[in-house]
């Protein structure tokens, strides 16, 4: 891991949404944004998100943004959209058919979007001992206080590595994620630099590269500020 190398690389920064680039308000704040539209206008590296959340919604935050960021990764890896192509690519779909039928008769409430289905926390021996119980496979992950059921193939970090693929090949890119929940682990698998927000979960600041002073998108600003935009020739 190295922020300064003599190669010159395509940078790409890819941050989670809740808990990252957000904080307390559950929006990013007008200062984190300036920061962003500033890294994005001096240096044009190329932006992603990557969330549990769904894809109309992460449109709506990146037409906030002014079109900064030209990849998305909702539903927790599952679904990716390239703004340049306007291009959409869903894994799990057949899965998601299935699993809608598998939970359709739980004694607890499940909400699937267009991929991935999600529950409170509180329902995750009921969720684990219906898979076992079925026989069916899926990937169950925690966040915060939720779970969300998964493709047994799909997570962030599958998700981000399938994006990323599409600007060049691995050794000509260097990746820097940003993360706070359990379901960030698996996104800081592929990256280079790997930035835990000071509000993460302990098991994200332990394999973190960099923990930032500041929660949220304050520790956004302050990552980027002190490593990456005061690096920039003016």
């Amino acid at each position: 891991m190295a922020l300064v190398s003599g190669e010159k690389k395509k940078e790409i920064f890819v941050f989670d949404y809740d808990g990252t680039l957000t904080y307390d308000e559950g929006e990013i704040p007008e200062s984190t944004q300036k920061v962003l539209k500033n890294l994005k206008q001096d240096s044009n590296p190329i932006l992603g998100i990557v969330s549990g959340r769904e894809l109309s919604f992460l449109m709506q935050v990146n037409n906030l943004l002014s079109g900064i960021f030209s990849f998305l990764v909702a539903e927790n890896g599952a679904i990716t959209f390239f703004t340049d192509q306007d291009e959409v690519i869903i894994k799990g779909r057949q899965w998601s058919e299935k699993a809608r039928i598998v939970f359709s008769k739980a004694d607890f409430h499940i909400r699937f979007a267009e991929v991935i289905g999600s529950a409170k926390r509180q329902e995750n021996e009921k969720i684990v001992g219906l898979l076992r119980s079925t026989l069916f496979e899926a990937k169950v992950v925690p966040n915060r206080d939720s779970i969300m059921v998964c493709p047994p193939n799909v997570d962030k970090g599958v998700g981000v590595a399938g994006a990323v693929s599409h600007f060049g090949s691995t050794k000509d890119i260097r990746l820097t994620c940003f993360g706070d929940g359990e379901n960030d682990l698996a996104l800081f698998g592929p990256a280079d630099i790997s930035v835990a927000v000071s509000n993460a979960v302990e098991e994200l600041k332990r394999i973190a590269d960099f923990v930032t002073q500041k929660p949220g998108g304050y520790g956004v600003e302050e990552f980027l500020q002190n490593f990456i935009l005061k690096k920039i020739p003016s």
